[in-house]
Parts: structure tokens; C-alpha cells; sequence
């Protein structure tokens, strides 16, 4: 608030014999004295638009969709809304509101790479946004700013800003909901608060599986302030906006979510990242060693391959955890129990603890590890300035390379469109195509309108007996044309089956883009 003066109303001479009448309080604005730039509202509004550009820059790159977003997209525009409500093909898990939405999108807008992101793009940019509004609401102005800046630098939500899927819009809603939560969080109350709570909760279930471990986090906060401080009316606010969650929740699980329980390939996917319930030896000690620092690299984004501060990360995130606690406890709680409760579902084989599914937590990383950099940088500033600036430029400089790394040459490109569109004018009716099984979700997305002219073979999963793609070719022997086509291999699996069908005959021809590839191949040599 800024000071003011009391300014008296001038009086006349024949009103000095009238009563005394209260002074008029007139607003006299004064600049504060010294305030540094990095606390100014204009500060945070530029590092806003340096991650809005960075996540437009990933939006208009013109990359293809890779492999899990061909496969959810299959999904999206082959069904009709009533058919996205049903298990999702090609083992894909999504939530049912975001399934919705992103399917009113494209019915709208068509099918294109840009529609079908655009719901997770502008979540992301919302997300952002949000976190500038209200970082400064639990933690200092400087360290704030520094918050908002490993957010809008973070090159893994720079590159799922851009993607058909929905782990963009999950760290989008955790910020929302700390938004919403922020009054009461910070001891403030009012009904409309509390109704605002419950409804923002209620519908965020439908549109992000892990929301819910972030509504357990408020909840605990809010409803332990309030049992602490015996405040029997916000206890039973607190308890009635939990429960209006839980209901919601309970039938969204029991009517969509829990059906992915029972998927063999996922649980075996994410087989490792399940917590050891209990630990039991060394071993299970390590994991949880492994899964509390793992996160700061990915999906954090805080370590970037050239400047590793990952492990520094997570260090001045339990620092900042401890100050969080010290300024305000229920928010440090609020803070850290999104990560505990998915560490628990972890071990009841409900939810992996691994990398993009972690996404939801950034937003909370970050604000803790801002607070402890400011907490660490504070105490060194009087005697050791520069390590001060290096520490807090060390956290900038890790994940703002990686990002304009990711942005010159994205992560997970698989440009399988370009090379499609290379070969479709030399593809005859009596060519036969061998699609490799990691290229195949693409592919078929991308000719789904407009197919090949020839005869298409897809390739099968065979890691565990390599042979089997020598089968798989061996059964197109005696064609003078056989194109292999590529895209998301798995290691060298791409030079073992060109190995094999140069021992069948001789290539004659390669289409190339970035991470994908067709190979033209003469197989009447084989014997």
C-alpha cells in the first residue's frame, strides 16, 4: 500500500467559527525508495512473454507428431465423442474432460497438428501466466520472478506445450487450483472462496488424473490449519469442499479411470517406477534416493545436458520447503503432499512416478526450489556476492540452454510426414511396404485420408527375438520393389532389419527427415 498524507480541507474565515470537522484524506502517491527492478511488475510480465515466445516457437515449429501423439490421436479423430468415453485403443489413458475438449477442437477446426495441440498449448500459457499471478502470493517478489523464469525457460514444458497430450494441461490445472486455494491458503476466508474451491476442484478431476493428488495436498493444508487453530466453522468448510471433491472424483474413477488399473502393457511400460511398499533392503532405499532427485531433472528441467543442476535443485528445494514452512506452514504442506500422495499411489501400482506423469509437480518444484535460492542467496549476499549471483545464474543458464537447444532441434522428432510425401509419387500398385511397428501409429495417421497405393505390411514388436523382423521380411522374398519405412526406432533396430534386407537383396533407394526414414529395397536376389 502506498503511504498517504492527511491534507486538511482549507477553511474560510467564517468557517474557523464552525466545528471541527474530520479532515478530507487525500492520496499523495510516493515512489518506493530503492525498489529493485527485479520486484516490479514489468520485471515479470517480460519473463512471461520470453516463455510465451518460447512455447509459440515449439507450437510453429512444424513438427510431426511422434509416436504417443499419433497413437492418441487415432484415437481422437477415428471416434465420435460417445466412443472417446469407452477404452481408449493402442493402450493410451487419458483424461475423459480432455478427451472432450480436445475432440471439440478439431471438430471445429480440423485435424491438423496445430488443433489437435491447441488445448495443451494454451493450458501451458495459461499455466504460466497463472504462476507469475500468484508466486508472489506465497513467496518474495525476487524469488518469485526467479520462480517464474525455470518455468517459462523449463524446455520439458516448452516442448509439452506443443504435443497431443494431456501433461501440459495437468501442470496448467495444479497452478489454477493454487491460484483459486491461494486466499485461504494464506489465512483469508469467505464463502465465495470456499465455493470457488469446491467447484474449480470438483470439475478438474474430469480433466487431469493426477489433480487429484494436488487437491489431496490443499485439503490436508487447509483442513490442518483449521483443526490447529480450532476454528470449528472453516474446519467444516474445509471438510465439506473436500468432500464435494471426493464425490466428484469417486465417480470419474469408477466410471473412466479405473479401467487403467487393469492394462498389463502400461503397468509393464512403467514397470520400476513403482515404489517399494515398504522398503525393504538398500535397494528400495536407493530407488527412493533415485525418484526424489530423478524429478528435478525430468520433468523438472532444472539440469539441463550441458549444465547439470539437477542434484543443486533439489538440495534448495528442501531448503526452500523449510522456509516455506517458516513463513506459512499450511503452504509448504499444501506444497509437498501432491508429491507424497504419488509416491504412494506409486507403490500401490496406481500411478508410476516417472518423468512426464510428473508434470503436475513442476509448478510445485519450482516454487520451492525459487524459495530456497532466495533463502541461500540472501544469507551469501552480504559477504559473498558473487557465489549469490552464480547460484541464481547457474539455476537460469541450465534450463534456458537446454530450452533453445529443444527449440533448434526439438525433442521427440519424428518427421515421418515429409518422407511419406517424398515416396507416395514413386509408390506403385504392385510395391509392397513394410511399416516398422514403432513407425506405425504415424503412419497410419498420416495417410489416413489419403493411403498409399500398395500393399501394406506392419511390423510387429519383436526386441526380445530379433529374428522375428528377418521372418517378417522374408515373407516379401521375390518383390522387385519393397519399401521399409521408419520412424521412433528402438536403439539399432533400424540398422538390424536394413542389415537383413540388404541380406535379401539390395536397396536401391533412401527418403530421409529428422528421426525418420523409407528405404527402397530389390528383394528378388534373396535365395
Amino acid at each position: 500500500m502506498r503511504p498517504t498524507e492527511a491534507v486538511p480541507a482549507p477553511l474560510s474565515v467564517q468557517n474557523r467559527l464552525d466545528p471541527v470537522r474530520t479532515p478530507v484524506v487525500v492520496s499523495v502517491p510516493h515512489a518506493p525508495a530503492g525498489r529493485a527492478w527485479w520486484t516490479t511488475p514489468a520485471a515479470l510480465a517480460a519473463v512471461v512473454l520470453v516463455g510465451v515466445g518460447l512455447r509459440a516457437a515449439a507450437m510453429g515449429g512444424g513438427r510431426n507428431l511422434w509416436i504417443d501423439e499419433s497413437m492418441l490421436a487415432l484415437n481422437l479423430v477415428e471416434r465420435d465423442a460417445a466412443g472417446l468415453l469407452q477404452p481408449l485403443a493402442w493402450d493410451q489413458g487419458a483424461p475423459v474432460g480432455f478427451l472432450l475438449a480436445v475432440k471439440a477442437v478439431i471438430t471445429q477446426l480440423g485435424t491438423a497438428e496445430w488443433a489437435l495441440r491447441l488445448i495443451p498449448f494454451v493450458g501451458s500459457l495459461l499455466g504460466l501466466v497463472g504462476f507469475a499471478w500468484v508466486a508472489p502470493r506465497f513467496i518474495p517478489r525476487p524469488a518469485a520472478l526467479l520462480g517464474t523464469a525455470l518455468m517459462a525457460l523449463s524446455p520439458v514444458m516448452i516442448s509439452y506445450s506443443a504435443e497431443c497430450k494431456q501433461y501440459a494441461t495437468d501442470a496448467a490445472l495444479t497452478v489454477g487450483l493454487f491460484a483459486v486455494s491461494a486466499g485461504l491458503l494464506t489465512g483469508q476466508g469467505g464463502t465465495r472462496r470456499w465455493v470457488a474451491l469446491a467447484l474449480a476442484g470438483t470439475g478438474a478431476v474430469w480433466f487431469s488424473h493426477p489433480v487429484a493428488f494436488v487437491l489431496g495436498g490443499i485439503g490436508t493444508a487447509l483442513m490442518a490449519e483449521t483443526a490447529v487453530a480450532r476454528d470449528r466453522r472453516r474446519f467444516l468448510a474445509a471438510a465439506a469442499t473436500s468432500a464435494t471433491w471426493l464425490v466428484s472424483f469417486a465417480a470419474c474413477y469408477f466410471l473412466f479411470t479405473r479401467q487403467l488399473r487393469g492394462n498389463s502393457f502400461l503397468l509393464d511400460y512403467w514397470a520400476g517406477h513403482f515404489m517399494p511398499l515398504p522398503p525393504k533392503n538398500p535397494g528400495d532405499v536407493a530407488w527412493l534416493f533415485e525418484h526424489y532427485f530423478g524429478p528435478f531433472e525430468m520433468p523438472g528441467g532444472l539440469a539441463g545436458s550441458e549444465i547439470r543442476s539437477g542434484g543443486l535443485a533439489a538440495v534448495l528445494f528442501a531448503v526452500g520447503l523449510w522456509n516455506l514452512a517458516r513463513d506459512r506452514w499450511p503452504v509448504a504442506v499444501a506444497v509437498v503432499v501432491p508429491g507424497l500422495l504419488a509416491l504412494l499411489a506409486s507403490g500401490l501400482h496406481a500411478y508410476p512416478y516417472a518423468g512426464r506423469l510428473l508434470l503436475f509437480l513442476v509448478p510445485l518444484m519450482v516454487l520451492g526450489v525459487a524459495r530456497g535460492a532466495y533463502a541461500v542467496a540472501a544469507a551469501l549476499r552480504p559477504t559473498q556476492a558473487f557465489a549469490a549471483v552464480a547460484l541464481v545464474g547457474v539455476l537460469v543458464a541450465a534450463p534456458a540452454l537446454e530450452a533453445y537447444q529443444s527449440v533448434k532441434r526439438p525433442q521427440r522428432e519424428e518427421q515421418l510426414e515429409p518422407v511419406i510425401a517424398a515416396i507416395r509419387p514413386e509408390v506403385r500398385p504392385t510395391d509392397q511396404v513394410y511399416v516398422y511397428y514403432g513407425a506405425l501409429p504415424a503412419f497410419l495417421h498420416y495417410t489416413r485420408d489419403n493411403p498409399l497405393p500398395a500393399p501394406v505390411t506392419r511390423g510387429t514388436h519383436a526386441r526380445d527375438d530379433r529374428l522375428g523382423y528377418l521372418a517378417e521380411l522374408a515373407t516379401l522374398k521375390g518383390n522387385t520393389r519393397v519399401w521399409l519405412v521408419f520412424s521412433h526406432r528402438h536403439k539399432h533396430e533400424e540398422s538390424i532389419i536394413t542389415a537383413y534386407a540388404e541380406a535379401l537383396g539390395h536397396g536401391r533407394r533412401v527418403a530421409e527427415a529428422p528421426g525418420a526414414a523409407a528405404y527402397l529395397f530389390d528383394f528378388t536376389a534373396a535365395p
